[in-house]
């Protein structure tokens, strides 16, 4: 290695590592704030980068005060059954896209690309409009159904079938399978890595999505995590509310982190194998 290639390789390591500090130093802060003690104090202006006085109990309390146990299972059913739906669409549309020759595939794909510029905020008012018509408000079907068609994870899916060498599909043809078959068969199989990319991506936005289950949820027993987090933030006054504050936002990452760790080594994966084409 010569020593411009040195220099490179230092001064991407050094902007990398200031990077992950600037992401990863609030989160930091925040974990502290969570654990101080009830009687805690704060000095304006001065970071605490330990807790005072450690205590566990805040999770505890965070948990009972927010009704998160509630808000987690409800988040759980409605993030899971939307993500493992629309994955199956996007696995089954970007391998049409990418392997089916049909007059005006391209036109399809660009308009299908076309909507990821129009901003999702735009949809909130004639979605809710359409699902207060058929009398879907308050159901998980309002939270579900909106956005199954995922454009951005279709373009993942179509780069990825493109990677996959024709043969293997007319092989299958030539020995008799059916079209249900390769797809059950032969794409799904090999769709980890792009399903595990998409899943992370998706479970996350989804998990801390705020505003639209806002807009068509007004019973509190359907609140997903986030809404039941933000519930008793009104209540707060004192400075242990903000530490309760802390602790159920930390309560609430530990899905996230936990599909990432599951899938971490198929979403690196899958993000080479979707960017060769």
């Amino acid at each position: 290695m010569n020593n411009k290639i040195r220099v490179r390789h230092i001064i991407f390591y050094i902007f990398l590592s200031v990077y992950s500090f600037i992401q990863i130093f609030p989160f930091y802060l925040k974990v502290v704030n969570s654990l101080q003690s009830k009687d805690f104090v704060p000095v304006l202006g001065q970071f605490y980068l330990w807790p005072e006085k450690i205590n566990f109990g805040n999770y505890a309390v965070a948990w009972k005060t927010a009704n998160l146990g509630r808000g987690y299972l409800n988040s759980l059913i409605y993030v899971t059954l939307y993500t493992a739906i629309s994955a199956i669409i996007i696995v089954i549309v970007g391998y049409v896209i990418a392997k089916k020759k049909f007059k005006g595939r391209k036109f399809v794909f660009i308009v299908l690309i076309s909507t990821m510029m129009v901003p999702g905020e735009i949809l909130f008012i004639p979605n809710y409009l359409f699902l207060r018509d058929i009398n879907w408000l308050n159901t998980f079907a309002a939270l579900i159904v909106p956005g199954l068609v995922n454009t951005f994870g279709i373009f993942l899916a179509k780069q990825f079938f493109m990677t996959i060498p024709d043969s293997i599909l007319e092989s299958a043809h030539i020995d008799g399978a059916s079209e249900l078959r390769i797809i059950r068969n032969i794409i799904f199989p090999l769709s980890g890595p792009v399903i595990a990319t998409y899943f992370i991506i998706t479970y996350t936005n989804m998990w801390n999505e705020y505003i639209w289950p806002k807009i068509v949820l007004t019973q509190s027993k359907l609140y997903p995590v986030q809404l039941s987090l933000h519930t008793f933030e009104p209540t707060f006054k004192t400075q242990y509310d903000e530490i309760l504050k802390s602790a159920g936002m930390i309560v609430t990452l530990i899905p996230v982190i936990i599909v990432f760790l599951i899938f971490q080594k198929k979403f690196v994966e899958g993000i080479s194998l979707t960017g060769n084409k």
